[in-house]
């Protein structure tokens, strides 16, 4: 084994058959590596037959499929696109995370072109396996190197020529082979568990909510008092928000917390990052915050006294446990506030929409707190499971790093070197692929040259 770093040598090694190479040693002279296309808004046409794939559509090791933009034809050849060939390796140069990389699985050609921030890598050679260099792209040492070439301030980016500076540990081609085989066993069964992790979790989001339709329904404790069908008007105080000029908004903490909606909503309580010094709408600590526009329902407590802007309703309560009833009830209530919402781009809930629901509920507050008891006691215990599956989904993702790291420190194919030495020697090197490879450019370059 040895060190594969010539830079910041690292503690990370390869086997001797391996060698070191930039990615353009690996493209033949009919194979691509270059940066995606400049197409401004000016140039794209919704009616336009060539897809322009963009950042959304780069996952972690797969294709997102998201985008939705489109220039003619002409115009992706005005501008002299480059077009993508099904199995093309996108690496994203920008966040998130920096240096993701996917295969293009799509196959209509020219069809499809990417943008800037976006390098296309195509061998364009049958001695470079392409799903070796996508695993080899995301593993964590070729993301610890992107790290170090980083540049820029707002926004992390690495350029193409610093992408190009980056050395790869290079197999000889049958164990890049065995490498990518070994790695899409274990990840599909990798993939399997985590499946059905997240199973898990959506079996307990639902066996919440039927928690807390059967707590209010009284089917998990006996109600003492009488239960009521009434308006949640007239058992609550509701507070509409109003937002001030934003010409009073701060973000250093002068004046109330400022909420206008949900996008500071939490797990429970709100976490302020704008404050306002003039309100007209306020509510106290621990008061119930509902979204009413641009989503209707989510719910969170006020973490002190705060202004309301007109994306929120505030429920006053005099409690926490009253707080927490009204928390949990508003969140029985969703299916309905958003039938009485109105409006097309945003959906919002009017004042008398809001305040015209009725439902049932008992009038002691002794029944009102037991709801809230056999809710939380329930709760507990799924927060624990879901805490599990958490853990579990962590050490998965952790679990596939490791893996990724091992198969290029080639120790993942150890026992497949030894029982076949023939195949990673002479002809088989990762040292004669290199050179096949710069034989086969230079050939193509000298015809090139004598045909002008």
């Amino acid at each position: 084994m040895r060190y594969w770093w010539r830079k910041n040598m690292s503690e990370l090694t390869v086997p001797k058959e391996w060698a070191e190479c930039n990615i353009s040693d690996v493209i033949s002279a009919n194979g691509v590596f270059c940066d995606g296309d400049w197409v401004e808004s000016k140039d794209q046409d919704p009616n336009g037959e060539v897809r322009l794939i963009q950042l959304a559509d780069i996952g972690d090791g797969y294709f997102k499929n998201k985008s939705e933009r489109f220039l003619t034809k002409e115009k992706a050849k005005a501008l002299n696109c480059t077009f993508l060939n099904k199995g093309d390796l996108l690496i994203a140069r920008l966040p998130d995370p920096l240096g993701r990389a996917c295969l293009f699985p799509l196959r209509e050609l020219n069809r499809y072109v990417t943008v800037v921030d976006i390098c296309v890598v195509r061998p364009n050679t049958e001695k470079s396996n392409s799903h070796f260099l996508l695993h080899l792209v995301n593993s964590p040492q070729i993301r610890a190197e992107i790290e170090k070439y980083k540049s820029g301030t707002t926004r992390k980016r690495i350029s193409m020529k610093n992408l190009a500076k980056i050395l790869l540990p290079i197999a000889p081609p049958p164990e890049q082979t065995q490498v990518v085989s070994i790695l899409e066993q274990l990840f599909s069964d990798l993939d399997n568990a985590i499946d059905n992790l997240q199973k898990a979790k959506g079996q307990l989001k639902i066996y919440r909510q039927s928690v807390l339709k059967y707590a209010f329904e009284g089917k998990l404790c006996s109600f003492e008092s009488k239960v009521v069908n009434t308006n949640i008007e007239e058992e609550f105080s509701i507070t509409m928000g109003q937002s001030p000029k934003s010409e009073f908004y701060n973000n250093h903490g002068e004046g109330l917390p400022f909420f206008q909606g949900k996008r500071e909503f939490t797990d429970l309580y709100a976490d302020a990052d704008t404050w306002t010094t003039s309100y007209t709408k306020s509510v106290n600590k621990n008061d119930v915050l509902l979204s009413i526009r641009a989503p209707i329902g989510p719910v969170n407590l006020a973490p002190d006294k705060c202004a309301l802007g007109r994306g929120l309703a505030g429920f006053k309560t005099k409690d926490l446990v009253e707080s927490k009833f009204i928390f949990y009830l508003l969140q029985t209530l969703k299916h309905e506030m958003d039938k009485r919402g109105t409006g097309t781009t945003f959906k919002a809930i009017t004042k008398s929409n809001l305040f015209g629901i009725k439902t049932n509920l008992p009038i002691s507050d002794i029944d009102r707190n037991k709801i809230v008891a056999e809710i939380e006691s329930r709760f507990s215990v799924s927060d624990k499971m879901e805490e599990t599956i958490e853990n579990s989904l962590n050490q998965a993702e952790a679990l596939r790093q490791s893996i990724l790291k091992q198969a290029f420190e080639g120790k993942l194919t150890e026992e497949w070197r030894r029982n076949n030495p023939e195949l990673i020697s002479g002809e088989n090197s990762a040292k004669a692929l290199l050179e096949k490879i710069k034989a086969e450019r230079e050939v193509l370059e000298n015809t090139r040259k004598r045909k002008r």
